[in-house]
């Protein structure tokens, strides 16, 4: 097993804030640990980042028993467990962790597309869930949330004809969804005149329907800081009723950095 120097030590830790865990596999690589429990967290986060769940559970799972018998690493199962089977809630917080990484490393496009998925999932699952007799449990894959699926049965069985998912879903929310003010606040943040005008930036930029660049400032003239943006749609999934959790992979960097501590001591 190999060592990491101070300076590979640090320069992994600067990775670590950006969740950058590519470039840390190429450190850990210099630096001789190409096996082990901490190549294979890396490994599995490197696929976590970019939704590729199943290739994640599988690094994990190879990890030493020590590792397994963990609480941190057992609950980390669990979530992927629940990201491949499409659980709202682990698959929003995700997103939205996700969007949290785009602002980080100030990846603006990034963050306008992820965002824009954001917008539609939550309005997918407010469809899904609010349907009357909903006895089964919401997953976020499958025909069930698809759009062709949502925008048939709003025409065939609330005669709402409109080919834009979440101004159909709104104008459902309008007509069959009980007044509460839970509901009016997630309807005033996700219909908001700021955040639309976000997704009017999204839609000129590359990940849209145009070449237009994106910059904080861009952002910052329409929505103030960008985590505002984050804070507002976490805000709306606890109206919800979900519990969202942004600290994932803060978690998986401390627990790389005691491990590099824990090896450099050996």
């Amino acid at each position: 097993m190999g060592l990491l120097n101070k300076s590979q030590e640090y320069v992994v830790s600067k990775f670590l804030e950006r969740y950058d865990y590519d470039a840390v596999l190429d450190i850990l690589d210099e630096a001789g640990i190409i096996e082990g429990d901490l190549y294979l967290l890396m490994e599995s986060s490197k696929y976590a980042v970019n939704f590729d769940f199943k290739k994640a559970l599988e690094y994990i799972k190879k990890m030493s028993e020590e590792m397994l018998n963990r609480r941190e690493i057992k609950r980390l199962i669990s979530n992927l467990e629940n990201l491949i089977d499409g659980e709202a809630e682990d698959i929003l917080s995700e997103l939205i962790e996700n969007i949290k990484i785009q602002i980080v490393n100030e990846e603006y496009i990034d963050f306008l597309g992820r965002l824009y998925r954001l917008k539609e999932a939550l309005f997918k699952y407010i469809f899904v869930s609010t349907k009357e007799s909903k006895t089964y449990k919401v997953s976020m894959h499958g025909y069930m949330l698809s759009k062709k699926n949502i925008l048939y049965t709003l025409k065939k069985k609330y005669n709402i004809y409109n080919g834009n998912l979440i101004h159909g879903v709104s104008q459902y929310m309008n007509k069959h969804v009980k007044k509460t003010k839970r509901m009016d606040k997630v309807a005033e943040i996700l219909n908001s005149e700021r955040l639309e005008n976000l997704i009017k930036l999204r839609n000129e930029s590359p990940v849209g329907h145009g070449f237009k660049g994106v910059s904080k400032e861009d952002i910052e003239y329409i929505y103030g800081n960008p985590m505002e943006v984050v804070q507002d749609l976490v805000k709306a999934c606890e109206l919800l009723d979900m519990g969202i959790k942004m600290d994932k992979y803060d978690n998986i960097n401390e627990m790389a950095i005691h491990m590099i501590g824990s090896y450099n001591n050996c």
